[in-house]
């Protein structure tokens, strides 16, 4: 591994090949970085680089990995500030390839190129996966993005239950793990995969044909259904007469195609009737007031005649009085002719008294004539104004029915446009049933063979596919490898003495997790305490994944990276930083921490020279084995990043 400063500096770290390598050391030297850069100069886009002396320091990272053929020099340049991701590359091969110098650095491909051609030197063929039955994902190809999960264990991963596998909480991340690990155990050859992809395709391609032929044939069985609730329809809309009957599905197609082409009535509105109704309308209002102008005529000459009739009453009570002067003789108007009315006696002087009633008698019988001659005028009036009256009324009633007729005429139209548009609304929506109905001649007749005969030509493929791709030898061939790692985990886990390793220990590739054979029944991992036990079930399975993959030449980098295999034994950071093996908790601890050491050096040494474990931690054991596997101990000032860059780039 190489790290490139911004200034040009180099600094290499050497492992050697086929064994076991260490590095050891204090919390915050950059032993959890190593995988990190693994994993990004092996195509990841993403950086998982965290901030620090790293990101203040670094320019370029670099890896040299030894091939089956040849080395492969793979350079990335950590991404600009501000950005977290990078997808370009440098990549060079040679046989004899060292470390290229600073100066040389240069971009020359992308992710996407880098992965493709390290995997095929690896021997990942043009391969795809396909997803499990179920999921939304799509038909993949394989590559070395696949394979590097299983070849790395960071920190957070290793110590919990609830995942196994490097990047499997991510998303798609699982489901790309269970897709391609049957072709990684060697389940299912590169032939086999390209027939898998194929049987999948011609299912896939099957199910469409089903389903148009299904579709096909739920139409043509609903099509007379729908005709006749359309012709219902049509008849109640008066589209159709009540009394036509239709023999076959053709005629009542042509029948309801008429019905559209029907013509819609006239639904015009005719200004003379609008304006024949305004004008009778103020015609009314016109009688209304001339009638309520004669009322008020005839209640002044009512009321006139009944002030008469009042006074004519009393002009003739005064008349009535005085009629008895009437028997007393004229006296004349001499003054020589003063004799009393009454004894006709001689008076000194006259007597006005009766000439003046006289006189009064003979005013109110004046007024009196000029009454009676006043009234027959009124009373002809009073007549006059009574045939106005009738008159006015026969015209308003006349125009009462004229209106009354006219509301009844519009309310009749109102019901037409409304019949006219309910058959519309039906003219339209047969139209649009009738354009969706496949021909039901020759035609249709034959679109249904057609569609039949897709479907059944679908099916003798993924017949063909089946009988070539034999699921049940590829189903054996999985459950072989799976026994096969189950036996070393459950040895590798005995070794350890990790809880419920008793009785059989296996790997769920469905799940991805580890599954141990109990009294109580099939415990999962997420159901297994403690993280010694979770630290353990890790080591174990990808151990006994590895040696599968290294003794059957299935194409995975022969590598594992592995970090702080050692965290849940220790009890704080003071004997993490110390990696004094004394300062762990018990005798059971510390025999357990050798214990798994021991196991990863053995495990090494039996598949030397093909396997290469790194591992970093925090631990530093004494013995003599373990001290010749330290490549590096970054403690006392020792670290990834070499002070004088820091200080070289500190502002």
């Amino acid at each position: 591994m190489i790290l490139y400063s911004k200034s040009g500096k180099v600094r290499e770290l050497t492992f050697r090949l086929g064994e076991l390598n260490i590095i050891t050391g204090s919390s915050r030297t950059g032993k959890s970085i190593i995988l990190d850069i693994v994993d990004f100069c092996l195509g990841r886009d993403d950086a998982p680089v965290s901030v620090g002396p790293i990101t203040r320091t670094v320019e370029w990272v670099a890896v040299l990995l030894q091939l089956p053929d040849t080395r492969a020099f793979v350079a990335r340049r950590l991404p600009a500030k501000g950005k977290k991701s990078v997808s370009t590359a440098m990549l060079e091969f040679g046989s004899a390839l060292r470390p290229l110098p600073y100066e040389r650095l240069a971009n020359n491909c992308d992710s996407d190129e880098l992965r493709q051609q390290l995997g095929r030197r690896i021997g990942l063929g043009d391969v795809r996966s396909e997803p499990q039955p179920g999921s939304l994902q799509t038909p993949f190809a394989v590559h070395l993005g696949h394979a590097v999960p299983l070849c790395l264990q960071n920190q957070d991963e290793i110590t919990t239950r609830s995942i196994l596998f490097h990047r499997q909480g991510e998303r798609d991340g699982g489901a790309r793990l269970t897709s391609t690990l049957p072709y990684f155990l060697g389940a299912v050859g590169e032939d086999q995969a390209q027939k898998q992809h194929g049987l999948t395709t011609a299912r896939r391609l099957l199910r469409r044909r089903q389903q148009d032929l299904k579709v096909a044939e739920i139409a043509d069985g609903d099509i007379d259904a729908h005709l006749h609730q359309l012709l219902a329809q049509a008849r109640t809309a008066a589209l159709i007469s009540a009394d036509d009957e239709f023999d076959s599905r053709e005629a009542l197609i042509d029948a309801l195609r008429e019905a559209v082409r029907f013509p819609p009535p006239a639904t015009g509105e005719e200004h003379s009737h609008t304006e024949r109704t305004a004008a009778l309308q103020e015609r009314r209002t016109q009688l209304r007031a001339k009638l309520d102008e004669i009322g008020e005529q005839r209640q002044f000459l009512i009321r006139q005649e009944a002030a008469e009739d009042s006074y004519t009453q009393v002009v003739q009570r005064g008349i009535s009085r005085l009629h008895a002067i009437d028997l007393l003789p004229d006296t004349g108007s001499h003054a020589e002719d003063m004799a009393c009315p009454l004894c006709g006696s001689d008076l000194p002087q006259p007597d006005h008294a009766v000439e003046d009633m006289q006189r009064t008698l003979k005013d109110l019988r004046g007024q009196l004539t000029s009454v009676h001659t006043v009234r027959p005028r009124r009373e002809q009036t009073l007549r006059e104004l009574t045939d106005q009256a009738d008159t006015a009324r026969e015209e308003l009633r006349g125009v009462e029915g004229a209106l009354n007729a006219l509301a009844e005429l519009e309310a009749s139209r109102n019901r037409f446009r409304a019949q006219a548009e309910e058959q519309a609304f039906l003219r339209g929506r047969i139209d649009a049933h009738l354009s969706q109905l496949p021909d039901t001649g020759d035609t249709y007749e034959g679109s249904l063979l057609q569609l039949r005969s897709a479907a059944a030509f679908a099916q003798a493929q993924v017949d063909d596919l089946e009988a070539e791709l034999d699921t049940d030898a590829m189903q054996d061939r999985l459950d072989h490898a799976l026994n096969y790692i189950s036996t070393d985990m459950t040895a590798y886990a005995q070794t350890l003495n990790l809880e419920h390793s008793k009785r059989s220990i296996r790997l769920d590739v469905r799940k991805l997790t580890v599954l141990a054979d109990s009294d109580d029944g099939i415990v999962p991992l997420l159901r297994i305490g403690s993280g010694e036990n979770w630290v353990g079930y890790h080591l174990v399975a990808h151990l006994a994944l590895h040696r599968y993959f290294t003794l059957h030449q299935r194409p995975v980098p022969r590598m594992l990276l592995l970090d702080q295999v050692t965290q849940p034994f220790y009890p704080s950071e003071v004997a993490k930083d110390s990696g004094n093996p004394d300062l762990i908790r018990s005798d059971a601890d510390r025999n357990t921490v050798r214990g798994m050491f021991e196991l990863m050096y053995r495990f090494t040494n039996d598949l030397a020279p093909n396997f290469q474990l790194i591992v970093s931690d925090h631990a530093n054991l004494s013995d003599q084995w373990y001290q010749d596997c330290v490549r590096y101990n970054w403690r006392n000032g020792d670290a990834l990043v070499p002070q004088a860059w820091i200080d070289e780039h500190t502002n």
